[in-house]
């Protein structure tokens, strides 16, 4: 830990006052602080020991790229720490929550966000990459700005509707301080980060590998679904799968969006990259011409809105609380886990237990054409509805169909004797079946000779 009694050990990092640390999957330790003017900033420390010259200077190239990247959509960085004994990125601090966790709490509740809403965070999220591959070198040469890891864990999304992508360049800094035995693997990490076909196969990562991933990100927010969750079973079936970019398209999941919109993404999804000629830019031009962004940025907030306190709870005790040090937080407007809420939850994803009611047939005869029921898209929810089950698990989650079962009771003996008062004995009814049928013949019969003699008496007394 870098932090002695609410304060950081190193006189470096002395200019921040520590208001809540979390430590991330991954190794490094995400500390909320406070700079002398008040902002409010991350503090992600890197390295904790002594620092080879030749890594600190790996570590100054790559934050000196992402240090050009000014644009709103991506989350700015503040400064980089850098001494004999301490490495950390500084970077502004975004209220809201992960992407990642809006995503989750969602499909929790077997739905998705609104199109308006989740396009718009799409948008953001395009922008952010247009502009950092459009960078270009000190000779006007194009010297595009790689992410390497667009997922809906990088991406925050303000509960002002502010939506900010992050972490550019975080797989090569891991990379770099990894010899040093700083980057600790969770219990939880498994082989379900997504990616470009020619990442998972060890290929060379380029812009057109990020348009893959932020067309994957497109694809979980217009369905509600993490691609390739059908292939879930085991970790070598994911890999496989994102090694022949085996993902179902807008065109199959999501028929009625814009027609334009579905070809735009169909295309960025494209296994070859060769094949995959459209760039972020493009992208981004498609969902604005498809989708009223100042509308769904309105949509996020009354969402977010309603979400609020249900996001907070669903956060663990640990999370909610983490470290924050009593006494110095100042303003009531900070509440406790504000950072654990806007990074990425670590805990294993049950996203694929979201399916239908119904398991796949293979054997149907409409199998053919149907969707996979974990990549069916989920109904989309509405930002104005009333949430009175939020944060509950779907249905489908928590239980095991069933069948129908018969239950009977058989008779059970009784021995020894009654106990009680004696039990009523109801009297048998005397004019039941045959007895009361021949009752009846007689009295017809009688009725009609007395009617008989009544008519010969009136006849002789004329």
């Amino acid at each position: 830990m870098t932090l002695t009694e609410g304060h950081f050990r190193h006189a470096a990092l002395s200019a921040f006052t520590p208001l809540q640390s979390i430590a991330s999957e991954g190794g490094a330790e995400l500390v909320l602080a406070r700079t002398k003017s008040g902002t409010l900033v991350i503090v992600k420390v890197l390295l904790d020991r002594a620092i080879p010259p030749e890594v600190a200077s790996q570590l100054s190239r790559e934050t000196s790229q992402s240090a050009r990247l000014t644009h709103e959509a991506i989350v700015q960085m503040r400064a980089m720490v850098l001494e004999d004994e301490v490495a950390a990125l500084v970077t502004e601090f975004v209220p809201g929550v992960s992407l990642q966790r809006l995503l989750r709490f969602a499909a929790a509740r077997s739905v998705r966000l609104p199109d308006d809403a989740g396009w718009y965070v799409v948008e953001r999220v395009l922008s952010a990459l247009a502009f950092a591959h459009a960078q270009r070198d000190h000779a006007g040469l194009a010297a595009p700005i790689l992410h390497r890891a667009v997922s809906p864990a990088s991406v925050v999304v303000g509960w002002d509707g502010t939506t900010k992508l992050g972490d550019f360049g975080w797989q090569r800094l891991n990379g770099i301080i990894a010899p040093l035995g700083q980057v600790e693997v969770s219990d939880h990490a498994t082989a379900t980060v997504l990616m470009a076909p020619e990442q998972a196969r060890g290929g060379a990562v380029t812009a057109k590998s990020d348009v893959f991933c932020a067309a994957l990100l497109a694809l979980r927010v217009a369905t509600g679904r993490t691609p390739y969750a059908r292939f879930r079973d085991t970790a070598t079936g994911v890999l496989l799968a994102m090694s022949e970019g085996k993902v179902l398209p807008l065109t199959k999941t999501r028929p009625e969006l814009p027609a334009a919109v579905r070809e735009v993404f169909d295309r960025a999804l494209a296994p070859d990259p060769d094949a995959r000629t459209v760039t972020a830019q493009e992208l981004a031009d498609a969902v604005r011409a498809g989708f009223d962004m100042p509308r769904g940025k309105a949509s996020i907030v009354k969402l977010l809105d309603r979400w609020r306190e249900q996001l907070e709870k669903s956060m663990t005790p640990w999370e909610r609380r983490a470290s924050m040090h009593d006494g110095v937080v100042e303003t009531t407007d900070l509440r406790e886990g504000a950072l654990a809420l806007a990074i990425a939850d670590d805990r294993p994803s049950s996203d694929a237990l979201v399916t239908n009611d119904q398991p796949d047939e293979p054997w149907r005869k409409d199998a053919k054409d149907a969707l996979p029921n974990a990549e069916a898209p989920l109904a989309p929810t509405d930002a104005a509805a009333s949430l009175s089950r939020v944060g509950a698990a779907a249905e489908s989650a928590m239980s095991i169909p069933l069948p129908a079962v018969r239950m009977t009771m058989p008779s059970i003996p009784v021995y020894g004797p009654h106990i009680g008062p004696p039990p009523v004995v109801a009297p048998k009814p005397f004019f039941t079946g045959k007895k009361a049928a021949f009752m009846v013949f007689v009295v017809f019969v009688g009725l009609v000779i007395g009617a008989i003699y009544l008519l010969q008496w009136l006849s002789g007394a004329h």
